[in-house]
């Protein structure tokens, strides 16, 4: 089959032994295509799918599909060769299998209450954050549904392939990485923040801004590290990325790595390495004791390897400490037991120091706290007269520590859950 990922596809799968010869002897088709379609129904139902949900399933499995082919597309239209026919023939073979478990459908007594899945209606109808990929999904299920010759199919596929591009990076934005599986695994349910939401910081989030577009543009970027006090803001503000208007039109992908997991980095690069993304690995609340050596393979993947960093991919990192690795007074004594004691603080400042662009998150002044704070009590739907809120703000402050967004959120939770 041309197509390995659908293959491994459990829906697809099962859509495929439901019209089985073995299924159909041994009775199992009705048991397989009722599974289905309480699979498909909470799909439609989760992303708002409407139509034929049927094609739009086999639609969604394709996509999802990741070949040379595929990736080509990414980049340019392919106008010629014998792959393209091969592809067109097999998308055509393969859309033989959604036919014959409509028609069972359309016939079977059996299977009368599964016919409104060809022309679906969602309960939730509200456009979600992937709506304009889910829609142009939903075109490419029509369109190979009314295809009179394999190569229509095909051309179906290329048209979305061209604009969204190939695989899970056409249809998620955030993945974090499965050491075990050596995978990605989508995130789907991320924070809806905004740069312009985040109170303060105006100029660390320029800073963050401007380099972010500079990588988007294909211009020289750095990689940065956001470090600071905790629950200012570091983390928020690079997740909010993703939010920026056109950012994940234009290719950009984020990617979450825990420490752990920087010996499989050169896993991780052989698979978004060429892609036509832009990748930032994201890596939250950094920082190593001394003991811990993992940060020797990120040092060698930002500065320093033999095999230099994909011109796709940025790091960002995001710490309390600034130089990362965790020193200790020894480390500058020269009556210290290291010989080289020099060389060992070098290369524990070394890290931090490969990181291009730094931006420091300091704690915000007490005006600016307030005005968060009001920010998050107006989103939360509550009425509080502001002399009493600032009295119950500013004791709430006093008792956690800090002027911080993540101080004010956690006072306003406190107010909605009546602990106030």
């Amino acid at each position: 089959m041309f197509f390995k990922d659908m293959s491994k596809n459990s829906v697809f799968a099962r859509l495929r032994r439901a019209v089985s010869v073995d299924a159909v002897s041994n009775n199992e088709t009705p048991d397989i295509v009722y599974e289905i379609a309480g699979t498909i129904i909470s799909e439609a139902e989760k992303n708002s799918f409407y139509g034929d949900l049927w094609e739009i399933m086999f639609a969604r499995s394709l996509v999802e599909d990741d070949n040379l082919l595929w990736r080509s597309f990414e980049r340019s239209s392919v106008s010629r060769g014998s792959i393209l026919d091969i592809a067109a023939n097999n998308i055509w073979n393969q859309h033989k299998i959604v036919v014959g478990v409509k028609s069972l459908v359309d016939y079977g007594d059996e299977y009368e209450m599964l016919r409104p899945l060809s022309n679906y209606l969602p309960v939730n109808g509200t456009v979600g954050p992937y709506s304009q990929v889910l829609r142009d999904i939903m075109t490419v299920a029509k369109r190979i549904s009314k295809a009179e010759a394999p190569r229509e199919m095909l051309s179906a596929l290329a048209d979305f392939y061209e604009l969204h591009g190939a695989g899970a990076y056409s249809i998620d934005y955030a993945f974090r990485w499965s050491g075990a599986d050596k995978a990605l695994i989508p995130l789907r349910d991320l924070d809806r923040l905004t740069l312009d939401s985040l109170i303060g910081y105006e100029a660390q989030k320029r800073i963050l801004l401007a380099n972010t577009e500079a990588f988007l543009n294909g211009l020289p970027s750095n990689n940065i590290l956001l470090y600071g006090d905790s629950g200012t803001g570091k983390s928020s503000s690079v997740r909010a990325l993703l939010n920026e208007p056109t950012f994940t039109q234009r290719g950009l992908r984020i990617i979450e790595l825990q420490k752990e997991q920087f010996v499989d980095i050169p896993d991780l690069l052989g698979m978004i390495r060429g892609r036509n993304y832009k990748f930032i690995l994201f890596m939250d609340d950094l920082s190593f004791e001394e003991f811990e050596v993992e940060y020797k393979h990120l040092k060698s993947l930002i500065e320093g390897g033999l095999e230099r960093k994909p011109d796709n991919v940025l790091l960002y990192a995001t710490s309390n400490r600034r130089n990362i690795v965790r020193e200790v007074w020894s480390d500058r004594r020269v009556s210290s037991d290291d010989v080289h004691g020099w060389d060992t603080m070098q290369e524990k400042l070394s890290l931090a120091d490969r990181f291009g662009i730094t931006i420091w998150y300091g704690a915000v002044s007490k005006a600016q706290y307030m005005e968060i704070v009001r920010s998050f009590v107006k989103d939360a739907g509550l009425s509080v007269a502001d002399p009493d809120l600032e009295r119950l703000a500013l004791r709430w402050e006093i008792e956690k520590g800090g002027f911080t967004g993540r101080t004010a959120k956690q006072f306003v939770f406190s107010l909605l859950s009546g602990g106030l």
